[in-house]
């Protein structure tokens, strides 16, 4: 279950750093702050269903949000993977069309939310936001068309090898002999990211580990040979 906090309890707003709101003057930051409304989600709860429409946006302050798409067959697909601090249900809210994916909290979660109206107000007539999420979408269709082509051309092995060092990038953390990662998803979720079933991902879970590439203890995943699985991947050694 999720608790409100109404206004109250965020601090200083990791949104006001992002480029998307750098911008906006302190007297329509301030009206923001006092119209928001602050929620804390546990893992699991929904924050909106496919197919209804948007009443506002949501802001994601602190975890992570999965946004899933299903079938007639009740078949699930993760199509992304969002993480603070970032906006949720955003592309239906200025589509003006329905979600095309439940969003549904991965881990717990602080999440702002802010009427159609009040976002429109304070927001949509500066045009340093409308330049901004103009990048802000076209950055998103390239990492779109990215994904499209790993699900394409790469096997499953590269895609998890691609995936953790890419969550390794992000949030690294010292661990003995290597770098860490956190993974809240289950294994369930991990192959749904990945395209692909929770079988292959523990088996190539178990080669990296077998062949010494990993250290895998419940979801912490240790990486002790961060080349070998850039070369696995594909990927450059910025990676």
């Amino acid at each position: 279950m999720f608790i409100s906090l109404s206004r109250k309890g965020c601090g200083q707003c990791l949104f006001r750093k992002l480029p998307l709101f750098a911008g906006i003057p302190s007297v329509a930051w301030k009206k923001f702050l006092n119209l928001r409304v602050t929620n804390n989600y546990s893992r699991g709860n929904i924050i909106f269903y496919e197919s209804n429409l948007p009443l506002g946006v949501f802001f994601l302050c602190q975890g992570r949000v999965k946004i899933v798409k299903s079938n007639a067959r009740e078949r699930f697909h993760i199509t992304r993977v969002i993480e603070a601090p970032n906006l949720v249900g955003d592309r239906a809210f200025f589509a003006q069309g329905m979600y095309a994916g439940t969003g549904e909290v991965m881990e717990d979660s602080r999440i702002c939310f802010l009427q159609a109206q009040h976002f429109e107000d304070l927001f949509m007539k500066n045009a340093g936001v409308g330049r901004a999420l103009l990048r802000r979408f076209a950055q998103e269709v390239g990492q779109a068309e990215e994904r499209m082509l790993d699900l394409a051309l790469r096997t499953i092995r590269e895609r998890l090898a691609k995936y953790i060092l890419e969550r390794l990038a992000e949030h690294p953390q010292a661990n003995g002999g290597g770098a860490s990662i956190s993974l809240s998803e289950s294994r369930i979720e991990l192959a749904e990211i990945l395209g692909t079933s929770p079988e292959a991902v523990c088996r190539s879970l178990a080669e990296f580990r077998h062949k010494g590439l990993i250290k895998v203890e419940k979801r912490s995943i240790q990486v002790l040979n961060k080349n070998s699985l850039r070369l696995i991947a594909n990927v450059s050694s910025r990676a």
